[in-house]
Formats: structure tokens, sequence, C-alpha cells
């Protein structure tokens, strides 16, 4: 699995530790994340992504289309979707791709965390 990149998280973004899953509760500009959990300050790389695998998806109510669905004006591929999300989450393989006007590949969870900010849509993600 990759290392994150710090310039990549949010406050909020959930991330794997050694141990256990958490999320970013605080960033300082040394590198250094601060953590929901009781471990506190460690440095991010420490930390890595979590993957975007679809029983994610589904935890947080998006639904799997099996109507197969035009993508990149090409391919088909089944799709996710949630009432109050703007857009679809393609799962054609790996990378799995939002698709707003033109598709945006993902592969990690707090990437989909940030999308959903980005719609203004501040429900938690459940792990």
């Amino acid at each position: 699995m990759e290392k994150l990149n710090c310039k990549s998280l949010m406050i909020g973004d959930w991330v794997y530790r050694p141990d256990c899953f958490d999320q970013v509760k605080e960033i300082r500009q040394n590198g250094i994340i601060g953590l929901d959990s009781a471990r506190g300050l460690i440095p991010f790389l420490e930390l890595e992504p979590i993957p975007l695998i679809p029983e994610i998806l589904e935890k947080n109510e998006f639904t799997l289309k099996e109507d197969e669905k035009g993508m990149y004006g090409v391919t088909i591929a089944p799709y996710y979707t949630r009432d109050d999300v703007p857009f679809e989450v393609f799962c054609d393989g790996e990378p799995f791709a939002i698709w707003f006007k033109d598709p945006v590949n993902i592969e990690y969870i707090h990437e989909l965390q940030h999308a959903l900010r980005l719609c203004g849509i501040t429900r938690e993600i459940i792990i």
C-alpha cells in the first residue's frame, strides 16, 4: 500500500495506521498529524490511505445499479449512486471513477470524502 502525502489530507479524513483505522483531527505544518484516537500526534509517514471498496460504498448508502450506464463515452459499467450525491461512482475495475462532467479517478476513502465535501455533503463516512 502506498504512503500518504501530508498535503493530500484534510481534517476528518479516514486513514490507516499500523493497528487501526483513525480520523485526522489536526494537521501541522511540520507533517505531524493529530488523530482522534488516544495515540494523539504522530508523523504522517506512519499513515496509509484506506482503499475504497464496494462494501464501504454500500455501508454509506450508495446503491449499486446493475443496469450499466455509459462512462467515458465508450464503455459501460455498473455504478453506485445515492440520492443526496450529485455524482455516480463507477466500478469498472480499479480505480473507481467519479463522474461529474468528466471522470475523476479515486482509489481511497479520503478522496471520496473530498469529493463529497466539494458537493457540500458533510455526513461522516462509515468504515
